[in-house]
């Protein structure tokens, strides 16, 4: 065929041809007939005298929003994305849905973010809703209890009583899941570095695979690549490391169905709170020099964080007893006081990655759900209004407040 032939696409082999009441892909054969293809081929700029044949498409592809990782905040965000019709792609660097962490304690705030990714009727059957707390000592004294109405004039106020249940953090990421299509998340998709190229992030697979997006949103945890991409510093340790476990109690539960035990010791905290009627979430933290040996293996974890509680009461030790050793995490806490805004451009951050924060006050998980609804109701809008090809998409997200 003539070289005029080819004004209206790509002088190449492989092209979309326009006008179309959908956009499809074809393949010039060899004696000049248009083959349509199946599925669509990325494109990529050569002179308009280069005819030569490519079975191989371009490594590059171009998706309207990329979330790195998928966590709880990586996740979220996905499922407040697709809800409001904008297509996301969730990068994670683990070949399947990560099983690790044991529990999470979900506050009023984090219900009502589940309520609105339409996610929280599948869980809140499982769990015990917790209603009181108990403050305790090392030596066996009840420094103070109180119920959790007590502390409820603020969250009337903000739209509710309080609701505060404990939950499988597995069970929370498969609901999640569930909410997306299928090939939203891609798995062993680990995001090896982060560039900008004509004014859109790029993101670099181990495969050699490149990723543009219209927006990036950075949900990789403490350690986030992204973040450090923004520049933003390392996370801090915050002095202490922290042992995490589920025990299961056949005989029942070492304090009541709806309470949440705090205890209190010199240099070391302990806690517990019920999930169900048999299982129960438990964590001791000990002070602890950065960099301090650990313990080699799982059996040398239990005996550490027995140590930690040695003589204590309120069922601690028995909750360690009754924790399968390979499933109790042990971590140094780290935290960063992010101040200001920290989004570049059509680039942020949700979750860990944008406030990596202690657990003391139980809002980790909360604020990571938070993140994922209020950003997605920012920039929904944008990116669906400014995606029917007049190149003022990205225009429209720069001047949102990411």
């Amino acid at each position: 065929p003539r070289r005029s032939c080819f004004c209206l696409w790509q002088p190449m082999h492989v092209g979309r041809v326009e006008g179309l009441s959908r956009p499809r892909t074809y393949r010039l054969q060899q004696n000049g007939v248009l083959r349509p293809l199946q599925h669509h081929v990325a494109l990529t700029s050569h002179r308009r005298s280069t005819l030569v044949a490519k079975a191989a498409a371009s490594p590059e592809q171009h998706v309207p929003v990329a979330i790195a990782g998928a966590g709880i905040a990586g996740l979220s965000a996905a499922v407040a994305f697709y809800k409001l019709g904008v297509s996301a792609v969730v990068l994670e660097r683990a070949s399947a849905l990560r099983r690790e962490g044991s529990a999470i304690s979900l506050w009023s705030n984090a219900w009502r973010a589940l309520d609105a990714l339409g996610v929280s009727h599948k869980l809140r059957g499982d769990y015990n809703l917790l209603t009181r707390v108990e403050l305790v000592s090392s030596k066996g004294k009840q420094l103070r209890s109180f119920t959790l109405k007590e502390c409820g004039t603020k969250a009337a106020a903000a739209g509710g009583p309080n609701e505060t249940r404990g939950m499988f953090r597995a069970h929370l990421l498969e609901q999640l899941a569930d909410m997306l299509p299928d090939d939203v998340i891609r798995y062993n998709s680990c995001v090896t570095a982060v560039t900008t190229a004509q004014g859109k992030p790029q993101l670099q697979l181990p495969n050699g695979e490149v990723i543009s997006c219209d927006v990036l949103v950075g949900a990789d945890g403490a350690n986030s690549l992204v973040a450090q991409h923004l520049g933003l510093p390392a996370t801090n340790y915050a002095g202490y490391m922290a042992y995490r476990g589920v025990a299961s109690f056949s005989d029942g539960l070492p304090l009541p169905q709806d309470t949440i035990r705090q205890m209190f010791g010199a240099g070391v905290r302990a806690g517990m709170y019920p999930i169900n009627d048999k299982d129960a979430y438990w964590y001791i933290c000990f002070n602890a020099q950065e960099g301090a040996p650990r313990p080699v293996d799982a059996a040398d974890c239990v005996a550490e964080a027995l140590a930690a509680v040695d003589g204590w009461s309120w069922g601690i030790q028995q909750a360690v007893n009754n924790t399968d050793p390979d499933s109790i995490s042990r971590a140094a806490i780290r935290d960063r006081w992010t101040r200001g805004s920290f989004g570049q451009g059509c680039i942020t951050l949700v979750g860990d990655a944008a406030h990596p924060m202690t657990p003391n006050l139980g809002q980790g998980g909360c604020t990571a759900l938070e993140d994922a609804v209020i950003l997605a109701r920012q920039l929904a809008p944008l990116l669906s209004a400014n995606s029917n090809g007049n190149n003022t998409r990205k225009g429209a997200v720069d001047t949102a407040a990411v």
